[in-house]
Formats: C-alpha cells, structure tokens, sequence
C-alpha cells in the first residue's frame, strides 16, 4: 500500500529533479577534475527539459477501474540528455573550464537538491501521518 501511495505525479516529479540534479553534481565533478585537460569542453544538463519530459509523461494520469480496462503504458522515460558545452570562450587550450563558475554552479545545484529533498520528506512525512491516522 506504501508503494502505491508514493506513486503519484508529483512524488515521481520530485525523485526526477533528484535525479537530476545527482547526475549534474557529477558532470560538474567531472568537469572541474578536467581543468587542466587541453581540449576538453564542459558539460551540463538542461533542467527544465529533464522535468518537462517527466512532466509531460504524467499529463493524463488514468486508473483502472476494471480489470478489462486499458492499462496505462509504461512511462518510458528518455534519459536526461548532457549538453557539452562548445560556444563559450576558450582558454589557449582549448579548455573552457572555469573553476569559478563551476563552483557556482555546484553550490546553486546543492541548494536545488536540498530544497527538493526537503519537499520530497516533508509529502512523504504528510502521507505516513494519513496511513497511521493521526
């Protein structure tokens, strides 16, 4: 029953944006180990089109009533997509990695994260309250 309750739109939103941002402190991980790598171009994710593309999955949300209803078809979601970054200003390298802006970067992911995460505990703390009947 616990399963079926987290499975909703919104706590499937909030684990994407978790996911995500995961995956975008790693490339911003990755790309300040390769500072000094000549050639090598940052990369990144686009949030919003990782949550549109959750969002817009979940558009028409349908329960079986019946068993000889239509089941809905899986989400299938596409993976988020890394971006490498080539338009902005290079080093003499090549290299456009600035240690700056990626620990900028990282802190604004961190506080994204946390923000979610805390959204995330405060609807699960909600639905724990409703299942025990206080």
């Amino acid at each position: 029953m616990w399963q079926k309750l987290t499975e909703n739109r919104t706590s499937k939103l909030l684990e994407r944006a978790m996911d995500a941002s995961m995956l975008r402190k790693q490339l911003i991980n990755q790309n300040i180990a390769n500072v000094n790598t000549p050639f090598y171009k940052r990369l990144d994710i686009d949030f919003a089109d990782a949550l549109n593309d959750r969002f817009n999955k979940d558009e028409l949300e349908m329960v079986r009533t019946h068993p000889m209803h239509i089941p809905n078809p899986p989400p299938g979601l596409r993976p988020i997509k890394i971006t490498r970054e080539t338009k902005t200003l290079s080093r003499y390298d090549t290299n456009n990695i600035d240690v700056e802006f990626e620990m900028a970067q990282d802190a604004q992911n961190t506080l994204f994260f946390q923000a979610v995460a805390q959204t995330w505990k405060k609807r699960m703390d909600t639905l724990k309250s409703a299942v025990q009947g206080r």
